[in-house]
């Protein structure tokens, strides 16, 4: 899937604008951005819910302007206007089975038996977690070949959830199809995720693959004996945090090069750190970003 220069208004307010990211087989791929910035937007808008109003989602090469069909091969069930409440599971199984010809009539009841969900009990009636399986049961037995998962594992009870994050697993080890999932728990977020996309101002500003940035980026912990920031620092890194002297910061790329000229510079503490996608959340995402006056080690705005 390839989505092009994707935008949509909504009451004359552009929501999201110029978005461009590709959904390749066999990866999960996190979409992380702050409250109100658009995610659910542009879920909605790729599956077909909102109609955009420039760009488009291409699916196998052709554009799904010119062939509404391939909407079929996208799975997107909306959290907040669910139209399942009234419904029972083997009821939804019914209608879901003639949204999509490939839907796996089987698969979804040989894991609904397996995971105890009632089946005659409407969906309003569900635990949370329940609700939370079964749009995971869903998802993965629609036959679409494109997930987007927005916010499936928000409230789950730690056993639930993973439980569904092993349906998640499962099926894009098995089947290679591509996820697409958004979370504010970052921490769990990155134990799943290939790659990352973040959305700011209404677009997608980042895009990292973790393994790959891992191997070029380094998080250090350093403390100066000046009571000044070096300009190296201030030239090479994203400071992500401020305590006294105490600085952590991002350097991406880090080289030996640079390894050995921060080293030159005498830190009293050089120490590094593992770099987590909360980091990078602070890093490219904070609405304000640390202040380091040129005499003194403070922080400035919060982040």
């Amino acid at each position: 899937m390839e989505v092009k220069n994707l935008a949509k208004i909504i009451n004359h307010q552009e929501i999201i604008s110029d978005i461009n990211f590709t959904l390749n087989r066999g990866e999960i791929v996190g979409l992380v951005g702050r409250n109100g910035t658009g995610k659910t937007t542009l879920f909605r808008t790729i599956a077909n819910h909102y109609q955009e109003d420039s760009g488009e989602v291409i699916i196998n090469g052709t554009s799904l302007k010119k062939e509404c069909l391939n909407y079929e091969e996208i799975f997107y069930l909306d959290n907040q206007y669910n139209f399942l409440a009234n419904l029972t599971v083997n009821r939804i199984a019914s209608y879901y089975k003639k949204l999509y010809l490939g839907f796996d009539s089987e698969k979804f009841f040989g894991l609904i038996k397996k995971h105890r969900l009632p089946e005659q009990v409407v969906f309003k009636r569900l635990s949370k977690g329940m609700k939370g399986l079964l749009m995971i049961i869903l998802a993965i037995s629609s036959g679409a070949n494109y997930l987007l998962l927005d916010e499936p594992f928000d409230g789950l009870d730690v056993l639930i959830k993973k439980q569904a994050i092993q349906l998640v697993l499962n099926e894009v080890s098995l089947n290679q199809r591509p996820i697409l999932i958004s979370s504010h728990n970052l921490v769990e977020l990155e134990q799943l995720i290939d790659r990352v996309l973040f959305l700011k101002d209404q677009t997608i500003t980042k895009e990292y693959h973790l393994e790959e940035l891992r191997s070029e980026a380094v998080k250090l912990q350093l403390v100066f004996k000046e009571n000044t920031l070096p300009k190296l620092v201030r030239d090479h890194a994203k400071v992500i945090d401020v305590q006294g002297r105490v600085i952590v910061g991002i350097f991406n790329p880090y080289s030996p090069e640079l390894d050995k000229e921060l080293r030159a510079l005498r830190p009293i503490v050089m120490e590094k750190l593992p770099v987590l996608l909360e980091d990078l959340f602070r890093a490219d995402l904070a609405d304000e970003e640390i202040f380091i006056s040129d005499d003194d080690f403070i922080r400035g705005n919060q982040v």
